[in-house]
């Protein structure tokens, strides 16, 4: 029943808010497009770069989703998180400074731990890779669009990636003067704003300088401690030139920075109603509020990202070489209770205390072909090395009774963690397509990979506990140093074949082969367990894919269907004995689903969009080795059956020179589990944005009114299954505010 009411609700309703945001999206470069000769209310045309050429979004035989930079600058979007709930197969988590969780198409990773470990969603900002997506993540801000490719991108796209990517595309400078930004205040004291300026420094140069802030006071609260939890407070900034220095030579250069910090995320403890506990947690605890926590330690997000990009493009005339080379950083550190309250009332308190510093050196170099011809390809070359250190300490305090050698010794103490790990990443990628017939054409790609790895990794005891205790906290029993490299080497192909049935209709079928590379895991009980490697992933994706634009563009239809299936999946899963994350191979997994995005241009005034997506997402043949548990059939984690959004954009003219603008989304997800073991789940949650301005029709001025769940439904994002309780975190409360918002 539910996955015949996903299906039509993309019939019915299509795609979101991102394809509403298509319409407004402007070209990363400069094209004229074609002039428009009919009458009535039409979707503007998208510009991609997702084949690392600029082309129209429904020309691109890949399952692409995009945002404008004004669609993400009305919305005040400087995260993923909104953006996923608005992507078919997408859904997004922040855990703190050092971890964000992102699936698309039931592919992710909960919690990134490991210094040697990859993301299965790979970042790009200016097609540069980010793989520590939590600590050298900056916000999203002053951008051109966001693209989301959903399926693996294993062959030209940058690093390979199993799961998906989300590339960002930042604003170009701009040879005309121009700027603009808003400043936006809201309840729990919000203040937002965002500038730009770009100008020509000479016949030749241009530059662009942006600038964010953002902070906001706590959405929780530490009744112990009175400290404020889920605030923020963070700017960013970012510098770029363009030169023209020939006819056919282009430069770019850019620099950005970013700041964030604040008290952390609240966990709050609930009763777990899927497993009987020593006792509850929350039977003890002062409140009942979840907004509220009583952990005795003081928490905290620190994050600091840095990032350096050239590019050169030379035109040689039926092709063009491109040089890439990149510095990212990341410094970032956080505190935080696992149970989310103090012993006592809590029978143990287990308090993190991670930092992780990030570099990552890019250099890439490729030769593309003009589209001149039936006839096309792309070659490249790709370097990346990445040098990521963590460290954790774990803090452990227990209120349960016992002596030396009992539970109770084995959760009192503290230990410590750290891991060096330094990836090298080297890979040759091409692609080949040529058009057999007119509008009939057939392409095909690779990339081969190698992937090296070393990791150094220590393991000591800083505290027993109380006196005579004998043992140090879970899951540490034995201290060790060991140091450990492996390569491995994969082939990613692609092949595909698109058929431009009518000017406005695509039709494309493909199959493609992901690689995730494998790693160490982070915290360990002993050495054997640290020096034992778990195997890369690797994955076969089918796809069938529809785009069109009908009705002299006014309706944008697309749709996708896929199969994705898996080899060695590599699963995290929470130790509640050990308290700690281990990650495992699955034997197999298949994942399949249909995905549909509309856009309809009612009026000039009114737009409507709307997406959605069905999956059926389930462990193929998987016992977990560690308890010999056998998972086969379950449903992966962090995966819904469906998830929808519904978008409508209004624009009513007063007079010749202003207008009033409303805009309202509805965002679903159904139903997920947060572990293999289909417990512990998050029931189906909706959330409601909306905004009414009234300005400009030039949109040199505006005042808007806006909020952010406008229904103030309280959901989770996140869960610790512990001891019979579920140390919970909260998504945002009902948010709002005004925007006065200017350009010139």
């Amino acid at each position: 029943m539910r996955l015949a009411l996903a299906s039509a609700s993309i019939a019915a309703l299509g795609t979101a808010l991102p394809a509403l945001a298509q319409s407004t999206a402007g070209p990363a470069t400069p094209i004229d497009a074609p002039a428009q000769v009919e009458e009535g209310p039409q979707l503007e045309e998208i510009i991609v770069t997702a084949r690392k050429r600029s082309e129209s979004l429904q020309n691109v035989p890949i399952a692409v989703t995009a945002f404008s930079g004004t669609a993400l600058r009305d919305g005040q979007i400087t995260d993923l998180s909104a953006i996923a709930g608005r992507t078919p197969s997408f859904t997004f988590q922040a855990q703190g400074s050092l971890e964000q969780e992102a699936f698309i198409r039931g592919v992710g990773t909960v919690r990134l731990t490991s210094a040697s470990a990859d993301p299965s969603i790979g970042l790009f900002i200016n097609e540069v890779y980010i793989g520590r997506r939590g600590s050298a993540t900056p916000p999203i801000f002053d951008v051109e669009r966001v693209e989301v490719l959903r399926g693996p991108q294993g062959t030209i796209f940058g690093k390979n990636v199993v799961g998906g990517a989300v590339s960002i595309i930042t604003a170009t400078p701009k040879f005309d003067f121009g700027a603009g930004g808003y400043v936006s205040v809201g309840n729990y004291g919000t203040i937002q704003s965002e500038a730009n300026v770009t100008g020509a420094l000479s016949d030749s140069t241009a530059a662009r300088i942006s600038f964010q802030q953002n902070r906001h006071d706590g959405f929780s609260r530490n009744i112990v401690n009175g400290q404020e939890l889920d605030d923020a407070e963070g700017y960013a900034g970012r510098a770029s030139v363009l030169v023209n220095a020939s006819d056919r030579l282009t430069l770019n250069f850019i620099a950005d920075a970013s700041h964030d910090e604040g008290g952390g995320q609240a966990r709050h403890a609930v009763d777990d109603p899927t497993r009987a506990g020593i006792g509850p947690i929350t039977a003890g605890q002062i409140s009942k509020d979840p907004r509220v926590t009583e952990t005795p330690y003081l928490q905290y997000n620190r994050r600091n990202t840095y990032g350096f990009t050239a590019r050169a493009d030379y035109d040689l005339g039926q092709a063009k070489l491109t040089y890439l080379a990149a510095l990212r950083l990341g410094n970032s550190g956080q505190r935080f209770s696992q149970a989310g309250a103090g012993a006592p009332p809590s029978f143990t308190d287990s308090v993190l205390t991670q930092s992780e510093k990030y570099s990552g050196i890019t250099q890439e170099v490729r030769l593309a072909s003009d589209k001149s011809g039936p006839f096309s390809w792309l070659v490249g070359l790709y370097y990346l090395r990445e040098d990521t250190r963590r460290s954790s300490q774990n803090t452990a305090r227990s209120a349960l009774p016992g002596g030396p050698g009992g539970t109770r010794d084995s959760l009192d103490g503290d230990n410590v963690f750290r891991q060096a790990g330094i990836t090298s990443n080297y890979a040759a990628f091409g692609e080949l397509e040529y058009e057999i017939l007119p509008g009939f054409t057939a392409s095909a790609g690779a990339r081969y990979t190698i992937d090296h790895k070393d990791m150094d990794a220590t393991a000591r005891i800083l505290s027993f506990g109380p006196a005579g205790d004998i043992l140090s906290p879970a899951p540490l029993k034995t201290p060790y140093a060991i140091s450990v490299k492996k390569t491995w080497k994969e082939a990613t192909p692609r092949f595909a074949l698109e058929w431009k049935a009518t000017p406005s209709i695509l039709l494309y079928a493909s199959a493609a082969k992901g690689f995730k590379g494998g790693g160490w895991q982070a915290a360990t009980p002993d050495a054997a367990t640290a020096s034992r490697p778990f195997d890369p992933e690797t994955a076969w994706n089918y796809e069938l894919g529809f785009k069109s634009d009908l009705f002299d563009r006014r309706v944008r239809l697309n749709l996708a269907a896929f199969r994705l299936d898996f080899s060695n999946l590599q699963v995290e899963q929470l130790d509640d004995v050990l308290l700690t994350t281990v990650v495992t191979n699955a034997a197999s997994a298949k994942i399949q689903g249909i995905e549909g995005e509309l856009s309809v241009a009612i009026t000039d005034g009114l737009s409507l969009s709307g997406s959605g997506s069905v999956l059926d997402a389930k462990y193929k043949n998987y016992t977990d080795p560690r308890r010999n548990i056998v998972y086969t059939g379950n449903k992966l984690a962090r995966t819904a059956d469906y998830q929808y959004s519904i978008a409508a954009d209004y624009k009513l003219p007063v007079g010749d020179r202003y207008a009033i603008k409303a805009h309202a989304d509805y965002t679903y997800q159904d139903k997920f589990f947060y572990g293999p073991e289909n417990l512990n789940f998050e029931p189906g949650y909706g959330l409601l944005d909306a905004r009414i301005g009234f300005g400009r029709a030039d949109e040199r001025w505006a005042v808007t009114l806006w909020a952010k769940n406008l229904t103030n439904k309280l959901y989770r994002t996140s869960v610790i299954p512990f001891l019979g309780d579920e140390a919970s975190l909260y998504g945002a409360p009902r948010t709002y505010g005004v925007r006065l918002s200017g350009k010139f």
